[in-house]
């Protein structure tokens, strides 16, 4: 039986894993986390349940490609998801036939969102287009909300910006009961193969040998596999490859690109029963928001933008027990304090934490009804905590900045010159919960064969 390391467990270090384990590969995850998933992690507070990430996606119609990868998988009917609606800054929008036409044009020239076999080497798509230029010309603010779920720039591909947005054209889902579980569905499907997911180990280092990888350090062992797979931040890699595994050209191109946009996160615990469930998603873009920069403004006048979800409480069906909100934010905020980490920063950071904090409040009032006396408890995490957990340069939300203008600075092949290395997760491909678990596809067919997978979808 092959072997395969995986380098984090976060959902395309986790899916990928699960897709190999299912044909057949003895696989070790290895993630420096106690709590695996990335993303997908949700932690308690008292009574409190809270999703770090992955709040909303697509895919979980009846022949979606989620649903479809956990058909496969064993675990379709054991995945709890939820259908919510979108609403814009406070409406339920129809989209134009004509944009949603538009969208699926682009989309459907794309074999792996579409999960078709492809008869040629996979190959980047065609990302000149801007999305800027696709969605202006329909003069319609609600058509703007994905630019959200992928941290748009005026230079992001409109393929992006449609792949995403006909994937929630076609249902919008929520995890219930926390999106962790469907990090630990993933773990068990490589365990019951007989893998293994390693938690609280962090990769110290990497061994190389020509051009190969022959093992995987961490402060509690060495690794060596037959395969190596990577789902940690692209730049963190490198630090940790010896010096001559890349060329200087890869090192310098991936040192240079840029990276999404980061965000300050508000957990808010609600009082019980103080708060009717909407079953909605809740976009907003304040007046004079730039869609394509939504995280630049003044401190005095952040945030511009948001997005915000309520989890329903289990025990008093029909409210809600948890908001939690996403507010995007330059990274420039919190550069001052970069050489601390997560409990132990100084106290001018909390004192300026707490202040954006209550303008945060004080919008998400305005815009989505909450009220103050609503309010039982708050925990905020800024671009400094993201940084931390996730271990992505800036606090970047979404990896690597997707461009237009210049793709190949920004687009990375599942392959790497190291003949037994490989690479996952949402620096590569495309974000998102469909972008990375599509991208987990196409790193497991890199070894296990041109759709082998995908034919059994």
């Amino acid at each position: 039986m092959k072997s395969v390391c995986i380098m984090g467990g976060g959902l395309g270090g986790l899916m990928t894993g699960a897709l190999l384990a299912k044909e057949g590969y003895m696989v070790t995850v290895l993630e420096k986390n106690s709590i695996i998933g990335g993303g997908l992690q949700s932690f308690r507070r008292g009574d409190y349940l809270f999703d770090t990430g992955m709040h909303i996606f697509g895919g979980m119609g009846a022949d979606g490609q989620i649903r479809r990868i956990c058909r496969y998988l064993g675990i379709e009917e054991r995945v709890r998801t939820a259908p919510v609606d979108v609403v814009v800054n406070g409406a339920k929008d129809k989209l134009p036939e004509a944009y949603i036409d538009n969208m699926r044009a682009l989309t459907d020239e794309e074999p792996l969102y579409n999960l078709r076999p492809s008869e040629e080497e996979y190959r980047m798509p065609d990302m000149s287009l801007k999305a800027k230029e696709m969605v202006e010309r329909f003069h319609k603010t609600s058509l703007l909300y994905p630019t959200l779920l992928y941290g748009a720039r005026e230079d992001s591909p409109a393929l992006l910006h449609a792949l995403i947005g006909c994937a929630h054209q076609r249902g919008t889902y929520t995890f219930e009961g926390g999106s962790q579980h469907f990090a630990e569905l993933l773990a068990e499907v490589i365990e019951r193969a007989g893998g293994e997911v390693r938690r609280g180990e962090a990769v110290t280092g990497i061994e190389t040998a020509g051009r190969e990888v022959t093992a995987v350090l961490t402060q509690k062992g060495r690794y060596s596999a037959d395969y190596y797979i990577n789902d940690i931040p692209i730049g963190r890699l490198l630090e940790l490859m010896p010096e001559g595994a890349f060329t200087p050209a890869f090192r310098k191109r991936i040192g240079e690109a840029p990276y999404t946009m980061s965000a300050m996160t508000l957990f808010v615990g609600l009082k019980p029963g103080s708060t009717r469930y909407d079953g909605a998603a809740h976009f907003v873009m304040r007046e004079g928001c730039d869609p394509w920069n939504m995280d630049v403004c003044d401190e005095v006048k952040w945030p511009q933008s948001m997005f915000a979800i309520s989890a329903e409480d289990e025990e008093r069906r029909g409210f809600a027990s948890t908001i939690t909100a996403i507010c995007p934010m330059k990274y420039d905020y919190v550069e001052q304090w970069k050489e601390s980490r997560t409990g132990r920063r100084p106290e001018e950071y909390y004192r300026w934490k707490e202040r954006m904090a209550a303008q945060a409040i004080e919008a998400l009032c305005e815009n989505i009804g909450l009220r103050r006396e609503m309010i039982a408890y708050l925990e905020v995490g800024s671009p400094l905590t993201i940084r931390d957990y996730y271990g992505t340069p800036h606090g970047a939300m979404y990896g690597i900045h997707r461009s237009s203008v210049n793709p190949m600075q920004s687009s990375l092949s599942t392959r790497t010159r190291l003949t037994n290395l490989y690479l996952t997760g949402q620096d590569v491909n495309f974000h998102g919960l469909i972008g990375t678990s599509l991208t987990a596809i196409l790193t497991a067919e890199a070894i296990v064969g041109k759709n082998v997978i995908v034919n059994k979808l």
